[in-house]
């Protein structure tokens, strides 16, 4: 499908996809939950019956799970068999390079439950699907902590798509006159291993909540890289950020904040770097003429009614005009990477 549909007139199927969005959804995540393309990965052509006795699925629910995902084009069916899709066997098999199963989970636990309420939270400029996840704090990541099992399907939500981004962010710019970069807000350290493993002598620093260090160690440990990568429980957005530090990073966070909230962030980070130091941020970028493009437009619906009630996917435009305003001397957009992800360098 086209990534911008502002540039064209819909179809009526195309608005049948829409309104039905929620039903599609359900179908692709049952088709993950329930292992069916992983099972058809393995087992090409496998025909009705022999899907309902791998999936323990009676005729008339796997009829309907079959037909929808053949209807969407997820499933092909050849004769009396059904396979993957080439961008199914891509994406949706466990395993696979380019899997997005646990990003699917995020948004499957996390975003549908919340979204009920987007409704109301464009007409209160805050987060009413908080609701679906009691306790307290007034963000979703606060609350996590009281969710264990959501946590963790949040974790391996962010790790995925760092996962699936990290591999265009360690070619886009050169960390090697980097010495020690702070991941502010660096989850449980996927993108610090990848960044150490890349560049053999960069240190680097994960800033996050004391229960997400602890998955962090955990994973630096398994990873063999306790000498380079070290965890700093705590705020960035109160706390000071570690002393001894060239270059921040924010990864996949500042579309939670505010642009005011990012603003003081940026000013912050600012402070606590060195003359010539770097701020790098990295994430999917809104256009700057505002159309688009889709995977933003999607995206931001979550931080307005679940995550803080104050985010979105923002553009360009946006973060280019507060590291002016934060004071940064140098300012390098680098653009045109995949997944619609953006890079901005602000050097002091």
């Amino acid at each position: 499908m086209p990534t911008k549909y502002a540039q064209q007139d819909i179809d009526f199927e195309h608005l049948l996809l829409i309104a039905g969005g929620h039903s599609a959804f359900q179908l692709l995540w049952a088709g993950i939950e329930l292992g069916l393309f992983n099972f058809l990965s393995a087992s090409p052509s496998a025909t009705f019956n022999e899907l309902a006795l791998r999936l323990k699925l009676k005729s008339q629910p796997l009829y309907i799970l079959l037909t929808g995902l053949t209807a969407l084009g997820l499933l092909k069916k050849v004769d009396e068999g059904y396979r993957n899709a080439e961008l199914v066997e891509e994406r949706l098999v466990s395993g696979k390079p380019g899997y997005l199963g646990g990003i699917l989970g995020w948004q499957a636990h996390i975003v549908y439950p919340g979204l009920q309420n987007f409704v109301e939270s464009l007409k209160q400029n805050t987060n009413v699907g908080l609701q679906h996840f009691p306790g307290q704090g007034k963000t979703l990541y606060e609350r996590l902590v009281s969710y264990p099992e959501i946590e963790k399907v949040f974790q391996d939500a962010m790790s995925g798509l760092s996962v699936q981004a990290n591999q265009h962010l360690l070619n886009a710019y050169d960390f090697s006159h980097l010495s020690h970069l702070v991941d502010a807000g660096g989850g449980d350290a996927t993108n610090a291993i990848a960044l150490a493993r890349h560049y053999a002598n960069l240190k680097v620093t994960v800033f996050d909540s004391p229960s997400v260090c602890e998955i962090a160690r955990h994973n630096i440990i398994q990873a063999g890289l306790t000498e380079r990568i070290f965890t700093y429980p705590g705020d960035f957005l109160i706390d000071p950020f570690p002393p001894g530090i060239d270059s921040i990073i924010f990864c996949h966070i500042m579309p939670i904040w505010s642009a005011e909230r990012n603003l003081a962030l940026l000013k912050k980070a600012y402070a606590a770097l060195p003359k010539g130091g770097a701020v790098l941020i990295f994430n999917m970028m809104g256009d700057d003429d505002d159309t688009g493009p889709l995977s933003t437009a999607l995206g931001s619906p979550y931080f307005l009614a679940i995550a803080t009630g104050e985010g979105m996917l923002h553009p360009w435009r946006t973060y280019e005009t507060a590291l002016s305003e934060a004071r940064y001397a140098e300012i390098k957009r680098i653009d045109n990477l995949p997944l619609n992800h953006g890079l901005l360098i602000g050097i002091k």
